[in-house]
């Protein structure tokens, strides 16, 4: 007797992917791409992916070059959790001395339009739903609701 196929809907499909890399751009780069694709391959509901590569990008290079200055011997932690009901989360970790990002000058203010310096955070924090640094800023907790569904006309 051969097995009839379930009815219903296919499981949802979620994300839990944990990586450990050396402080190196280039490691960096290929989580960024990983996690990506993973996303992808879940059909993420949570906006422009090109965004969330954006923000992670971000994140991942101020771990490298602050918080290990660049120093490959040094590990850095990225945690990426999503489920197409509760969003997406991504939690970067360095090793660090940290900071503290409410010192973080704007850099859309007149005074620091050409410093250098601030426009990751900026830019993190503008195109993620929710953003928390933790534990004297060597931890990063970013997160992204579902968004609705594009309408069709």
């Amino acid at each position: 007797m051969a097995a009839t196929p379930k009815s219903g809907p296919e499981p949802t499909p979620t994300v839990s992917l944990d990586r450990n890399l050396p402080a190196e751009l280039r490691a960096a780069e290929r989580t960024v791409r990983d996690v990506i694709h993973a996303l992808r391959a879940a059909e993420c509901n949570c906006g422009d992916l090109n965004e969330i590569q954006l923000a992670l990008g971000e994140a991942l290079a101020n771990a490298v070059r602050h918080g290990c200055r660049l120093n490959a011997r040094k590990r850095i932690s990225v945690q990426c959790r999503y489920h197409p009901a509760e969003g997406l989360w991504l939690v970067v970790r360095d090793p660090g001395a940290g900071f503290a990002p409410e010192k973080i000058p704007d850099p859309t203010q007149p005074e620091n339009l050409e410093k250098f310096g601030g426009r990751g955070i900026y830019l993190i924090r503008r195109l993620m739903d929710e953003v928390e640094f933790r534990d004297a800023g060597r931890e990063i907790h970013m997160r992204r609701r579902p968004r609705p569904p594009a309408k069709t006309k």
